[in-house]
């Protein structure tokens, strides 16, 4: 059973609309509106952030991927580019994830120039460059379906070189076959991390944004995807029932990459696969509702965890596999992360050293992301 919903001019396909109403029942009435004021009160916060060139601020090895990322805060909850209160807004940061496209396809402020992507020996660009580059063109993507005629018409030859783009990566040689289908970053590595070519955590985003344009009609190869699946599924642990970073035994597991797994599997139509239940029933067992104290929330028990990404993948996964896993999961959920909003609207930067870098328009575009997944306005993560 399907239904259309006309959005800005754009015939978008939900299925099941009887799911869509039932993820909605998991909160009162009254727990609704206190999500809708809080939301109101982080966009208007967020609107007060960017900058004149349309960006928000982070530093410049986060962009475009934050700016874009709060930009989707937006679209997550109905506002569009062009359009009512945000519009004027929301089409400049659009115009600056674009501008950052480099000659070589790569949508990213800081990362290698030329007519080709080269794999970098030196570790100034970080793990960044990848990030921004899927993250970017998702952005890019859900702005092409959801944006109009006309955005779209500017965004199409930016986003088919992205595509191109992010192919050649995934092809880059893999030093173990278990690798093989999946992308990491643009640095190669020395020391610890030198023999691991794709982690799930990039290799996420990269499916995202494929099934993002496959979805707006883009010509994205089915093979390149079905590596990417397979790559994900190598993922998973069974010793602990959830997927982790790499595909090792290496106990490197978080409750990020148990949503990132379930999310990337549901992109792929495969929402009641065994691993992604299994990562489901392992993040019931791990809360993100124990700090309900200001000086408390956001801290993490594991090394690769971030509180606000975990929470961002966990949403959208769990709403993916739906039924008893949404309703334990989001409530709970919903009500911490209202509890611990600013007096401004904002949530705070959390205690991880690497996502203090990033800065609190990130984590509050991600808890915005967040308390949006069941509004399902991003086409990427209609179910």
């Amino acid at each position: 059973m399907t239904r259309l919903l006309l959005f800005s001019g754009i015939l978008l396909f939900l299925s099941n609309p009887c799911f869509a109403q039932e993820a909605k029942d998991v909160l009162s009435v009254e727990e609704w509106d206190a999500v809708d004021r809080a939301v109101e009160r982080g966009l208007a916060w967020l609107a007060k952030q960017q900058q004149r060139d349309g960006s928000f601020p982070t530093l410049p090895f986060g962009q475009p991927a934050v700016s874009g990322l709060c930009e989707m805060a937006f679209l997550a909850h109905g506002h569009l580019p062009s359009e009512g209160k945000y519009g004027e807004q929301l089409s400049r940061t659009v115009d600056y994830v674009a501008g950052c496209q480099k000659q070589n396809g790569l949508v990213t402020l800081v990362g290698p120039r030329g007519s080709t992507i080269t794999r970098q020996v030196v570790h100034d660009i970080g793990t960044t460059a990848s990030y921004n580059h899927a993250i970017g063109s998702l952005v890019l993507s859900e702005n092409y379906s959801v944006a109009g005629a006309e955005v779209a018409e500017r965004l199409e030859p930016v986003i088919e070189k992205s595509i191109e783009a992010a192919l050649e990566m995934q092809r880059w040689p893999k030093r173990r076959d278990v690798d093989r289908g999946g992308w990491r970053y643009v640095d190669v590595f020395s020391g610890e991390e030198e023999d691991f070519d794709s982690d799930l955590s990039v290799t996420g985003w990269y499916l995202m944004f494929l099934r993002s344009a496959k979805n707006a009609g883009f010509d994205v190869p089915q093979e390149p995807i079905d590596d990417a699946v397979g790559y994900v599924r190598r993922c998973f642990n069974p010793e602990y029932g959830v997927f982790q970073l790499m595909a090792t035994r290496a106990n490197r597991r978080s409750r990020g990459m148990a949503g990132a797994g379930i999310l990337a599997l549901a992109h792929a139509g495969q929402h009641e696969s065994t691993e992604a239940k299994a990562a489901g029933d392992w993040l019931l067992n791990y809360d993100f509702n124990q700090y309900n104290a200001l000086e408390e929330f956001g801290r993490t028990g594991w090394v690769d965890d971030r509180y606000h990404y975990s929470a961002f993948n966990c949403c959208q996964g769990m709403y993916q596999l739906g039924g008893d896993y949404w309703r334990e999961f989001f409530p709970p959920l919903a009500r911490t992360l209202i509890a611990n909003q600013q007096p401004d609207g904002s949530w705070l930067a959390e205690s991880h050293y690497a996502d203090q870098k990033y800065g609190d328009a990130y984590c509050t575009a991600l808890v915005l992301l967040s308390l949006g997944a069941p509004n399902q306005l991003l086409p990427v993560f209609q179910r």
